[in-house]
């Protein structure tokens, strides 16, 4: 009777660095979401959103309502890409067809977004936060609560403030910054992250707006006539960019680009223009520089006015022009 042998098992190499297999780290899931910025006028919801892109994109001033139109902004980041709404500023009430569209276009961010930034200044909240909280929970929307300006503000009086909206939306993150300074943005991005859901990103990496430059130069120019004139022309002007061309370098050296500013009335053409027109040329210069700045290429502008009656109420008007 043969004697069966248990089969011998061949020892297993120990594994050296030249043959072991090195473990790639795994990436977390990429992030993509739409973002609405919204807030009661002048909160600093526009310069807020150049601080989170690191670039002028959005206009500013210190007047409120300077936002007429829903600009988009785009982050794009190897893990997420954050696409930003900037919205008008929220009202009760409105008193013409241009108001209409404004609030429209925040109740249209407001439904379509995966977050929402609520930006308010450092006061207890208004009948306004109460509704946009209110209507945020009803949709329920992410919220985070972006508390801005707490570079003009006691800390101290931070914590009750934050206890007063916590009643509101006791779910909601609270995020204190200065966007003028772009103190605290980088924690509120890592907030914002946090929140939006895995998805592919939808914009390429050197996309930064879905906005032309023809766009732009209205805008810079409108920035402009809301930080020169008082308090009651830049609301009643409109711009369109009536010719951009850009520079080929041959016959053009510069990018052409003509503008016109519609006012409502005669006087306020006339008051526009200025004496010997140095107003609009002040208004011209400073845009054109910011047009430069921003397109990274010389510019020459023509601006010139003209008056059309009631044109915020004019709906064929407020189509042409982009509103």
């Amino acid at each position: 009777m043969t004697e069966e042998k248990a089969p011998t098992k061949t020892p297993r190499k120990k594994a050296t660095p030249s043959t072991a297999k090195k473990r790639q780290p795994k990436r977390p899931p990429h992030r993509m979401g739409f973002v609405s910025i919204m807030g009661r006028p002048n909160v600093g919801k526009s310069t807020l959103l150049n601080a989170l892109l690191g670039q002028k994109l959005a206009i500013t001033s210190p007047k409120p309502q300077t936002t007429r139109q829903q600009l988009l902004g785009i982050l794009t980041h190897k893990e997420y890409q954050i696409v930003f709404w900037d919205t008008p500023g929220y009202m009760r009430r409105t008193r013409d067809a241009l108001d209409r569209r404004m609030l429209s276009h925040v109740q249209e961010a407001l439904l379509a977004a995966d977050l929402a930034l609520l930006v308010v200044e450092p006061k207890p909240p208004g009948e306004t936060e109460r509704r946009l909280l209110k209507t945020l929970t009803q949709e329920k929307t992410p919220t985070i609560l972006v508390i801005n300006k707490v570079d003009i503000t006691d800390k101290p009086s931070l914590l009750p403030l934050m206890e007063s909206y916590l009643r509101l939306n006791p779910d909601m993150e609270i995020v204190p910054i200065s966007a003028l300074r772009s103190d605290g943005t980088d924690l509120l991005l890592q907030v914002m992250v946090e929140h939006l859901p895995h998805r592919k990103a939808e914009y390429g990496e050197d996309e930064v707006t879905d906005r032309s430059e023809r766009y732009l130069a209205s805008e810079l120019v409108r920035e402009q006539l809301f930080r020169t004139f008082g308090q009651e022309i830049p609301y009643d002007t409109a711009v369109e960019v009536e010719e951009f061309q850009e520079a080929d370098g041959a016959d053009r050296l510069k990018d052409y680009i003509q503008v016109v500013v519609y006012v409502n009335k005669p006087s306020q053409r006339r008051i526009l223009i200025g004496k010997g027109g140095g107003a609009m040329k002040e208004v011209a210069t400073a845009a054109r520089l910011q047009m430069e700045q921003v397109f990274g290429r010389e510019v020459f502008l023509e601006v010139w006015v003209q008056v059309w009656k009631e044109w915020r109420n004019d709906p064929i008007f407020l189509e042409d022009v982009g509103y």
